[in-house]
């Protein structure tokens, strides 16, 4: 009965001190509807992307009239290269980089941020006596790459202001 008690109250003081799991509500719901605009033919990082907003209760529309914000993705660099040589001077381990420049534009297409870079660097060594292994170990790390990318943009949207509040914020020469 005592420890009933002592769980219960424990439970209440977590709940009402503010605490919440990591990344719990990263991007809030009021930032409306949104806009990924891009040129680039990856579609596992605008897969992910799209997910993890959906994830998070944000409508993603086609045509960025109808949307709140936009994120418009720039460029995406991809970079491999050797990290190590074992003694054999064979490559021991590779060295990836991601690169995503974007940016965030409201509703009329006027940024709302500099050109932003979310930027992930990873290695990985490689098995010689089993080559497939290495490579399912790539596409592993480049999945993970591709979240942590994720997740910094989703950082940069947490920031942004409701639609109702960013239009009674501007300065009246902008309105």
């Amino acid at each position: 009965m005592m420890r009933n008690i002592l769980l219960a109250t424990m439970i209440t003081m977590l709940c009402g001190c503010g605490w919440q799991l990591r990344d719990a509500q990263v991007v809030p719901q009021s930032i409306g509807s949104l806009h990924i605009a891009t040129q680039l033919s990856d579609r596992d990082l605008l897969s992910e992307l799209s997910r993890a907003l959906d994830v998070y209760g944000v409508e993603i529309v086609a045509s960025a009239a109808a949307a709140d914000y936009a994120v418009v993705i720039v460029d995406f660099r991809q970079n491999r290269r050797i990290g190590t040589l074992n003694a054999s001077a064979r490559v021991a381990e590779y060295q990836l980089n991601e690169d995503v420049d974007f940016l965030i534009t409201n509703a009329s297409g006027r940024p709302l941020t500099a050109l932003l870079t979310a930027s992930v660097e990873r290695s990985y060594e490689i098995e010689e006596r089993d080559i497939l292994s290495s490579e399912n170990e790539e596409q592993l790390v480049k999945r993970e790459m591709r979240e942590e990318i994720v997740r910094q943009i989703l950082n940069r949207l947490k920031v942004l202001p409701s639609q109702s509040a960013s239009v009674m914020t501007l300065p009246a020469d902008q309105q």
